[in-house]
């Protein structure tokens, strides 16, 4: 996007509310000499302390400080809802006379200033939400550089708040003629809604709109003023070229994000994970735009059959569902074989241990014979040696009685030979 605002058509809402979105960098207007003013006969200054109001209110865990930070960010685009002063201010004649709202004084000096500032800020809003109660806080108004901080944003909020409360009054108190004075209605009358979104490249390459801020007035809210915001952003040719949608949403915002195309899935979410530090106590939702985000862009011969897409999405849905059943059925039929086999193995496991066991009964008892056959075997040899033994004895004592006769016949033959008889004549 060029310069520092875009202003687009008027826009018509349900109840016959018609409002004109404008897109304007704050850091950058601030910044250029001379800028435009962003709505006729109000200073910019006070669109931006109501933009901050407004997002303020209706998200109040962020902060009033950090709600201006964010705004007026660098790069940081901010879209706004603006109604027309002719209507509001017929709006205002058309309602019941009301009483003088009690207004209490704020106060300049105190210790803190964060609370003021919150106090003051939601009060902007307070003719179509509850009031908050005032208190006497400090205002820091010092200028610490040229753009506009936070303390020169608070420069002027005493004043801007004054201003806010003596419109309420004159609202209130309506002349004799019944009509409203066109000096009662201010800024914080005509803005809707607002919100901030930011492009960014990735560390992957890949361009992303950040919608960090979104939010509408309650009593112009169930009128598609959010559904229209959301149309603008996903329009390429009005916020710029970008590859996904990328929004920071509270827990009870997802349905509505999901009815705007936007996922909460994580791991289609993961790929954005370097987003998640800027803000805190959100869920991060992607929105993945078509390959032709304008019908410009198309190929004008190209005719588009929603009926005939329709068909073919039944269909593909159709098969889908077909062969995810068939998938289930396989894969049931498969875990049910997967239990038989089990089955089967174990029942193999017992058989096995079965036979394991009679094998080691079988080898005992073989183990058994085989010892008994031994001990017969070697009881027999024994025998047998000791049969071959006494044999052997009885052999040698049968010779022995053999041999003693011929023993005694010799001895008697020896004494019976007569004496030989020497030269010497001894006798031998």
């Amino acid at each position: 996007m060029e310069g520092c605002m875009v202003r687009l058509h008027s826009v018509h809402f349900r109840g016959g509310l018609s409002a004109q979105p404008i897109i304007v960098n704050f850091h950058q207007l601030f910044q250029t000499r001379d800028a435009p003013t962003i709505l006729p006969m109000i200073k910019n200054e006070d669109v931006l302390r109501a933009v901050v109001a407004l997002l303020d209110t209706s998200l109040p865990d962020i902060g009033p400080r950090d709600m201006h930070e964010t705004v007026h960010y660098p790069g940081m685009h901010t879209l706004i809802l603006s109604r027309d002063h002719a209507d509001v201010l017929e709006d205002y004649r058309g309602r019941a006379s009301q009483k003088v709202a009690s207004l209490r004084p704020v106060f300049s000096k105190t210790d803190k200033a964060d609370g003021t500032q919150r106090h003051m800020l939601a009060e902007l809003y307070s003719d179509s939400e509850e009031s908050p109660e005032e208190s006497s806080e400090e205002i820091i108004a010092e200028q610490t550089s040229s753009s506009w901080s936070w303390e020169r944003f608070c420069e002027g909020l005493q004043e801007f708040v004054d201003g806010v409360r003596d419109r309420k009054e004159r609202r209130a108190v309506q002349r004799k003629d019944g009509k409203i004075p066109p000096s009662a209605v201010g800024v914080e009358s005509l803005i809707v809604a607002a919100a901030c979104y930011e492009l960014k490249i990735l560390s992957t390459g890949d361009m992303v709109l950040q919608l960090s801020l979104l939010a509408v007035r309650k009593r112009y809210r169930h009128l598609g003023i959010g559904s229209y915001i959301m149309e603008l952003l996903k329009t390429q040719s009005v916020v710029g070229t970008y590859d996904t949608l990328v929004a920071h949403t509270d827990t009870d915002a997802v349905d509505f994000f999901k009815c705007h195309g936007l996922s909460d899935d994580p791991l289609l979410n993961d790929q954005f994970k370097e987003l998640k530090e800027d803000w805190t106590n959100s869920i991060l939702m992607s929105y993945l735009p078509p390959f032709t985000t304008d019908l410009e862009m198309r190929n004008p011969a190209f005719s588009l059959s929603l009926q005939k897409v329709e068909m073919d999405m039944d269909l593909a849905k159709s098969q889908a569902v077909f062969a995810y059943q068939q998938q289930v059925m396989c894969v049931t039929r498969l875990l049910e074989e997967v239990k038989i086999l089990r089955k089967q193995l174990d029942l193999q496991r017992d058989e096995v241990d079965r036979l394991n066991s009679k094998l080691e009964l079988e080898k005992r008892k073989r183990h058994d014979i085989e010892n008994r056959f031994l001990m017969y075997r070697l009881k027999n040899t024994r025998e047998l040696l000791d049969s071959i033994s006494s044999d052997s004895d009885d052999r040698e004592q049968t010779e022995q009685e053999h041999s003693k006769p011929e023993t005694q016949e010799q001895e008697t033959a020896q004494s019976e030979e007569p004496p030989i008889q020497t030269p010497e004549g001894a006798g031998v």
